[in-house]
């Protein structure tokens, strides 16, 4: 990788390293529209006479290495069916780590259960599984582990730990189609693993979800709370729990069944990308890649994040470096607040949850310094950036070098 010594940087008015764009997301061709069509002609449009997106539901469990999968709504409800169906509700206490989106806890209080917010690993920015078990007391049911950006977590660790403490494991597996673990698929290690489907993500429908088990019994809880409450096999019109209705529709399941069949070529091709580019960066001094476990076969890669140390870029803030890498045609995401941090929790803005028999936990005095400083010092690359050739994947690299180089007089004109 040539470094481009001496250039200006666009932010500075110079020339973008680059002019041309990325690979557009989503990406679709012949196959979606061919089997939307089919779906239209058929008439099934819903779940309950169409088999297209249960097909297909089940076609992506067995791709990661589970029995059972289930067509929902979307990556919220999915945590939501399966706290339900490892009977977790008032009362109970489910350890969500800090670093996630806020559908990973909001599923939680959901059921009227209560988060109870724990750090991370620093390196994977996953959860730490020594804090799990620190923060674990009678009233805990379930653990939620995040593969943030498609890294997994220790599932090794976490297996165990749940399996030692007679406690739910569900993967929240919204960053990590085609993560796999010691050749197995993340999301069939737990109880239940939890994808979402939704426009950003590393297979999409706009919106929608999909929920794994091993377990019949299980699989069939969760699947009676999407399914209003029926039971298998039984009449239309009997009812025997509460539930709600939580089903994908078939034109979703259409396009997914399009996506799962260009997935592992796609899954391929972000993995060597990512290995490249993560070696490209290792070389630039305060750039440091999220740690890639060894023991994962594959990452899904939702975003690829590299730390970043703001003292070896003449303390340029983190929000400048990004505005930096953007000028020179590098598409940016942005990295989650700490739960902690947020209102809803700070503020306890819960509405009618959490009942007065709930444990009470004062967020506003919560403290993850992990998660807070990942969030303050992560950078969050979009996932369409790794499908491009790949000295186009490498411009990355190019792109924050010359940002260094540059570094003070960015910062002296950011201050003026």
């Amino acid at each position: 990788m040539a470094t481009l010594v001496g250039d200006q940087p666009a932010l500075l008015g110079g020339t973008a390293i680059r002019s041309a764009d990325y690979p557009a997301w989503p990406i679709w061709d012949d196959a979606e529209r061919r089997i939307l069509n089919e779906t239209l002609e058929q008439g099934g449009w819903w779940q309950g006479d169409g088999s297209v997106a249960r097909d297909f539901a089940n076609a992506f469990a067995r791709y990661h290495s589970a029995a059972f999968g289930m067509a929902m709504t979307n990556g919220t409800h999915t945590i939501e069916a399966a706290l339900i169906a490892c009977d977790v509700g008032d009362g109970d206490e489910v350890i969500v780590p800090g670093m996630t989106f806020v559908a990973s806890a909001s599923a939680v209080l959901a059921v009227n259960a209560t988060p109870i917010l724990v750090d991370i690993d620093p390196e994977t920015l996953c959860l730490d599984a020594t804090a799990a078990e620190a923060a674990m007391t009678p009233r805990t049911k379930a653990i939620i582990v995040v593969h943030v950006a498609g890294a997994a977590a220790d599932l090794d660790a976490l297996t165990e730990l749940c399996a030692r403490r007679g406690v739910h494991l569900i993967e929240d597996c919204a960053h990590a189609h085609g993560t796999f673990w010691r050749g197995r698929g993340v999301g069939s290690y737990g109880s239940f693993g939890s994808f979402s489907m939704q426009r950003s993500k590393l297979m999409t429908a706009g919106e929608g979800g999909v929920l794994i088990c091993n377990d019949q019994a299980l699989r069939d809880r969760a699947w009676a709370y999407a399914d209003c409450g029926r039971v298998k096999g039984e009449w239309w019109y009997h009812h025997a729990t509460v539930g709600t209705n939580l089903r994908m529709s078939e034109w979703q399941g259409a396009i997914l069944t399009a996506q799962l069949a260009r997935f592992p070529e796609q899954n391929a091709r972000r993995n060597e990308s990512a290995v490249a580019l993560g070696l490209a960066l290792d070389q630039i001094e305060g750039l440091r890649p999220q740690r890639r476990d060894p023991r994962m076969d594959s990452q899904g890669n939702y975003c690829f994040v590299f730390h970043y140390d703001a003292d070896a870029f003449a303390g340029m803030p983190l929000r400048t470096f990004e505005r930096a890498m953007a000028a020179e045609g590098i598409p940016m995401g942005v990295s989650y607040p700490s739960l902690n941090e947020l209102a809803v929790f700070r503020d306890a803005n819960f509405g009618p949850r959490l009942r007065a028999s709930a444990p009470k936990v004062d967020y506003a005095t919560v403290r993850l310094p992990n998660s807070e400083h990942a969030a303050r010092s992560t950078v969050w690359i979009e996932h369409r950036i790794l499908l491009a050739e790949p000295e186009d994947v490498l411009d990355v690299a190019r792109a924050a070098a010359r940002i260094q180089q540059h570094a003070a007089a960015i910062v002296a004109a950011d201050s003026d």
